[in-house]
């Protein structure tokens, strides 16, 4: 009996650890493909331009890839990010994907993505008139790409 009940906790560790395992696999696949590349895209960009268009189109393809992190829905409904900033952003994006229905249409998926970053740099770029928050459009048309080519490769990364 005491076997059955130490075996039991072995196996239900070692499934616990398997799929840890497989989502820290995922996570790393993820930043991989994903981040390395708009990093590299984003120092260019930086250097070619002004450093707060860098900054814009950073924000433009972030929110997205931040949204579709796999476990950071977990993470901003919990109750530790119940007032955080991030949190509260993560909501009020559940909700405008709430506002399409059960089947929305491709296009208004992608222009939801949006609304976060483009009301983020706008307000952003009041403080000072010639930054401009199209390079957030830019950054968004980025990650779409990024969604394109992981649903047209097969990637798995969402």
């Amino acid at each position: 009996m005491e076997d059955y009940e130490q075996n039991k906790h072995t196996d239900r560790y070692t499934q616990d650890s398997q799929y840890s395992q497989n989502s820290k696999d995922k996570l790393v696949r993820y930043y991989k493909y994903g981040l390395i590349p708009i990093l590299i895209l984003w120092l260019i960009l930086t250097f070619v331009t002004t450093p707060m268009s860098g900054a814009f189109f950073l924000m433009g393809f972030m929110w997205p890839y931040l949204y579709y992190t796999p476990g950071f829905e977990d993470k901003a409904q919990s109750k530790a990010y119940r007032y955080s900033f991030l949190g509260n952003i993560f909501k009020f994006q559940s909700w405008i994907f709430s506002l399409m229905g059960n089947q929305p249409k491709r296009w208004m998926v992608s222009f939801a993505r949006l609304i976060i970053p483009l009301l983020l740099s706008g307000v952003i770029s009041i403080l000072n008139p010639s930054w401009s928050p199209l390079w957030s459009i830019l950054g968004w048309l980025t990650f779409e790409g990024f969604i394109w080519l992981n649903e047209k490769k097969d990637l798995q990364l969402l």
